[in-house]
């Protein structure tokens, strides 16, 4: 689960009420049978409309390909991690920069999500920082290799992709998390894989 300022949800066009078409999704307005409305994070956040994010682990080289398709599809809202074990930021970055072209979509059109991953869900022979660092550091450098990658100046979303070992650790990272977000560079903070209702309470 996500300790975010929204959470996804699943719901189907029919659920919606609504046709997709390339970029553009006609919806039924109040007080009218139809509606016509560019397909934004931004637009469907300020909605309220139940968004999907589209997750891009394990899509490997293929991933830049398949984020622009998904884009093209309709989906704005994009899920990844600094975690090249399992992810392929760098070509999320690719496909979404490649999108905003092809489809005229500026960046408030896309949620970029990403993650932080410490060491240990890492793989020992590629890890995106210096393992040796100290925990905030990591932290930092992570995120500006998420920043890098992904070809923006700023994350809609950043998670921890699990709790740490211990919840001293947790806070030191969160404390991080959060410095971000007073410079501008992440616009909300999350937590995933995280089980024990204490910890949220502790961030919180």
């Amino acid at each position: 689960s996500s300790l975010a300022g929204r959470t996804s949800t699943t719901a189907s066009r029919s659920s919606l009420g609504a046709e997709v078409r390339q970029g553009v999704v006609d919806i039924p307005a109040e007080g009218s049978t139809t509606g016509d409305m560019h397909l934004s994070a931004k637009t469907m956040l300020a909605s309220k409309m139940p968004y999907m994010l589209y997750g891009t682990a394990w899509k490997k080289d293929a991933t830049a390909s398949l984020v622009t398709q998904a884009i093209h599809a309709g989906f704005r809202f994009i899920d990844t991690a600094c975690q090249p074990k399992h992810y392929n930021e760098k070509g999320v970055g690719q496909g979404v920069t490649t999108s905003l072209l092809q489809l005229g979509l500026d960046r408030t059109d896309i949620f970029l999500q990403t993650k932080f991953t410490s060491v240990s869900g890492q793989d020992e022979n590629n890890i995106p920082y210096e393992k040796d660092a100290s925990l905030e550091e990591q932290v930092k450098q992570s995120v500006h290799k998420s920043l890098d990658n992904l070809q923006t100046t700023y994350i809609d979303s950043l998670v921890l992709h699990s709790p740490m070992k211990t919840m001293e650790e947790t806070l030191r990272v969160w404390r991080v998390f959060e410095s971000f977000v007073d410079e501008g560079k992440v616009k909300q903070l999350g937590i995933s894989n995280c089980y024990d209702m204490r910890t949220i309470r502790h961030l919180y």
